[in-house]
């Protein structure tokens, strides 16, 4: 018996598909494209959206959005790739009608386009919200670093910025000598830094650009100080070499997962290397897409006293995890700060055998006030050996040691939420990196390049989260309604 065979390349038919039938009912492109449709693509602010009277048409910005998206969810991120999707891929074809841009016209839109991006991954949320899939008020907070377009080759320092600048001056130098000898002797063509060699008017001009240089490096050198950093990307300033990426420049992810439907509700790429400031912003963010006071769930990375203290005073309920020091003095065996107790009365602490300890010094930087005991009063003390080493003991309290305490004992009381966190957050940030990202740096420089790559990947996660939960017919459904 022989192999099956199908039809002769060359065979015409009398009836030839639909494109439509190719691309089966259910299918995810479907989805995407009844979302696309159901967007005020003019109010939520696409360059575009409506076309002019004059000159060539443009390209509908839906279409573009539609095509992104399904290019997120495969995995298809690159605006070449893209561009040969248009004429091979069944799916993307049916999406665009046959349209196929180029990747130009492409790349173009999705750099355009970063608030209008950041908008719809924002208006999907709201979906959600009206189709009732986000009905809990309780998020997980969690950020991820993802490595940038700028490589670890262009990190410089201040070191090695000393080190240009001082190859800059010495060349630059190199050059006034040789124009002088040029000036002085009438010759042409003596050889200049480098062994290179020229006219007059060319070692001008290599004068000017190596000038130029010069003052480019010390703009950066001055960028560097003003921002407190220790090292400057070169061409993508706002990245920041990253530990956890292998000191390699990247962006820091923030994104809040409300814990009963793992929909991503809020999100942000910032460039701070940790995340001990990010709480409250993504709190507050997660708030307003709620539309009502969230109970956040986070891990130490984001115990912030200042921040969990104006959460609270907004009526945000949080639950971070510790992350403060313990006495280690005396491998362990002397008083913790807990045997110590505070008197705001006084503001004073009493030690346990009951002598105070004034307030004497405040750390703005760790945002502490030090109390110290007198040193009389340690030295005739039985207990100083159960207690400390030193001349006099000295105890720490947090300028938001309340809002610390008070987060410590909803913690106590409900340990589980920990737990919670990392079964939310966990998943978002695996099929954003892995499955939509394809474990790859991004493709666009800068903020707003990041944001506008966020947002698609972000709005694919959701988008393909609601798909798998509810399917497509519900889906056609609520976004026909």
């Amino acid at each position: 018996m022989g192999h099956r065979h199908g039809q002769a390349r060359g065979q015409a038919t009398l009836f030839p598909l639909m494109l439509d039938e190719l691309v089966s009912q259910d299918a995810l492109v479907r989805v995407v494209d009844a979302w696309v449709q159901a967007l005020d693509l003019k109010e939520l602010g696409f360059a575009k959206a409506q076309a002019q009277r004059l000159g060539a048409p443009p390209y509908d910005p839906g279409d573009l959005l539609g095509l992104y998206i399904w290019g997120y969810l495969s995995a298809i991120r690159s605006s070449r790739a893209l561009e040969r999707e248009c004429r091979h891929n069944v799916e993307c074809m049916w999406l665009l009608g046959r349209l196929a841009p180029d990747h130009k016209t492409i790349a173009e839109f999705r750099r355009q386009n970063t608030a209008a991006l950041v908008a719809s991954c924002a208006a999907f949320v709201q979906f959600a919200r009206a189709s009732r899939l986000i009905r809990g008020s309780t998020v997980a907070i969690d950020g991820s670093k993802v490595q940038a377009v700028a490589s670890r080759k262009a990190v410089v320092g201040q070191r090695e910025l000393a080190a240009q600048a001082q190859r800059n001056a010495q060349e630059i130098a190199a050059y006034l000598r040789l124009l002088d000898s040029q000036d002085s002797d009438d010759e042409q063509g003596r050889q200049g830094p480098g062994g290179a060699t020229g006219t007059s008017d060319e070692v001008r001009g290599a004068l000017e650009r190596l000038k130029t240089q010069g003052r480019a490096i010390a703009n950066q050198a001055q960028q560097l100080m003003r921002s407190g950093a220790n090292a400057i990307v070169n061409g993508e300033p706002e990245a920041r070499p990253m530990r956890s990426l292998n000191s390699q420049p990247g962006y820091n992810l923030q994104t809040a997962v409300e814990t009963q439907s793992h929909l991503i509700v809020a999100h942000e790429v910032v460039c701070e290397v940790n995340d001990q400031r990010q709480l409250q912003p993504m709190a507050e963010a997660a708030s307003r897409a709620l539309q009502q006071p969230c109970t956040v769930v986070a891990d130490a990375g984001y115990a912030n006293g200042e921040q969990i203290a104006a959460l609270q005073a907004q009526g945000i309920t949080s639950y971070v995890a510790p992350n403060r020091a313990v006495n280690n003095q005396g491998d362990g065996s002397l008083y913790e700060r807990s045997a110590f107790t505070y008197e705001a009365a006084s503001d004073s602490f009493t030690c346990p055998a009951g002598n105070a300890l004034r307030r004497k010094q405040l750390s703005r930087k760790d945002k502490t006030v030090i109390y110290a005991a007198q040193p009389g009063d340690c030295a005739r003390c039985a207990r100083k050996p159960e207690c400390t080493t030193a001349r006099q003991r000295f105890v720490t309290r947090h300028l938001y040691e309340e809002a610390l305490e008070a987060n410590a004992s909803r913690l106590a009381a409900k340990p589980w939420m920990m737990a919670l966190r990392r079964q939310t957050v966990e998943h978002p940030f695996a099929s954003i990196k892995h499955l939509i990202l394809g474990n790859a740096r991004l493709l666009m420089r800068h903020t707003s390049g990041a944001r506008a790559e966020f947002a698609l990947a972000v709005m694919a996660y959701n988008l393909k989260r609601v798909f798998n939960m509810k399917g497509a017919p519900w889906m056609h459904q609520a976004l026909r309604g």
